[in-house]
């Protein structure tokens, strides 16, 4: 099975691309900054190594897998489905199941097993979009880095599908939209005019609270205390740093991908509603952009001349890139909260 009036919708995040291809088949187009913006995306969690002194910990610039497609759903007011099968077998005559009933499914994979994906390592929280499943051959949509369309064998998407290896695996979880109001439809400028300000508050009030250590502003702040000390405390700080920076450029988890799409939402957000309130807020994420892309510049030229001195000005880096996301989030909170009382 294979959907035949399917038309394959870009992006530069594995959730994001997939929730927008299968909102686009339900019969809405909606960007995926949008969706990023109203799925309230964006965060900082510090999650700790495995096996410290060889390996750095997993430092994401995003909420929890499926929580983001939860999230702008629910401000959409479309019907997300999430099931989880029990085998294999199982998995995959679900997803047939949707897709003879016209749906785009959203799967959870390891990028393991993903026949086309360059990386080797396993990573079981990426998500691809299938529209096509036979006996031999799965049909899914990537992000542009994957090559965006892609044709694998069905065998390896079961293998995918079912690793519980890597990070926040999920095995056999598949998503899609069951449903979408009609004025969503027929009328989305007018939808996503009224929900911006609402997960730009949302979004705000999460980012500007104390969350302990692991999460938010803080977890940004902690993980700036310790990378100067890598050099120090990691057994192959050589390889392994330069990796945290390739990471966030390049896999999507972390870093300036994240900080891109929200400042697109934003730019998105002030088009749509024409309010100037955003203005400075739109300016300031793009500086904040381009910080994260200079602490990432300096990771990936690790370890250079001084390699200790190298990680004290990431450090300095992302110290100033918290300041700069606390001032913005409790700024937007202020903003949003004014908002939210005019239109009460």
């Amino acid at each position: 099975m294979r959907l035949a009036t399917f038309q394959p919708q870009l992006g530069v995040h594995c959730e994001t691309t997939t929730l927008r291809n299968m909102l686009h088949q339900a019969g809405v187009d909606i960007s995926e900054a949008m969706l990023f913006g109203l799925g309230q995306g964006i965060d900082f969690q510090y999650w700790d190594a495995p096996d410290p002194g060889r390996g750095t910990p997993m430092l994401t610039g995003r909420i929890e897998p499926a929580l983001l497609s939860r999230n702008a759903c629910a401000a959409l007011g479309a019907e997300l489905r999430e099931s989880r099968s029990p085998d294999s077998e199982s998995a995959s005559a679900a997803a047939a199941r949707l897709l003879d009933a016209g749906h785009v499914v959203g799967v959870s994979v390891d990028i393991f097993h993903l026949d086309y994906f360059k990386s080797r390592s396993h990573f079981a929280a990426h998500y691809i979009a299938l529209y096509g499943l036979d006996d031999s051959l799965a049909h899914v949509v990537d992000t542009d880095q994957q090559g965006g369309a892609q044709t694998l064998p069905a065998e390896s998407l079961r293998r995918a599908r079912a690793s519980d290896e890597g990070f926040m695996p999920s095995p056999h979880l598949h998503l899609y939209i069951e449903r979408l109001p009609a004025r969503l439809a027929t009328d989305t400028d007018a939808v996503l005019r009224e929900q911006v300000w609402n997960a730009i508050r949302l979004t705000a009030e999460r980012m500007a609270e104390d969350r302990g250590p692991r999460f938010g502003i803080r977890a940004m702040r902690r993980a700036a205390a310790e990378i100067t000390g890598w050099s120090d405390t990691l057994i192959s700080a050589d390889e392994l740093v330069p990796d945290v920076g390739r990471f966030w450029r390049f896999a999507g988890t972390g870093g300036a991908n994240f900080r891109k799409l929200y400042h697109e939402f934003l730019q998105e957000a002030r088009q749509r509603c024409g309010d100037s309130e955003l203005d400075s807020y739109v300016e300031d994420f793009d500086d904040v952009q381009r910080q994260w892309d200079q602490a990432i510049d300096m990771l990936m030229a690790y370890p250079g001349a001084d390699g200790r001195q190298r990680l004290q000005a990431v450090a300095a880096r992302l110290d100033a890139i918290a300041d700069a996301e606390q001032a913005i989030f409790e700024g937007l909170l202020v903003s949003a909260t004014k908002r939210a009382g005019e239109s009460a």
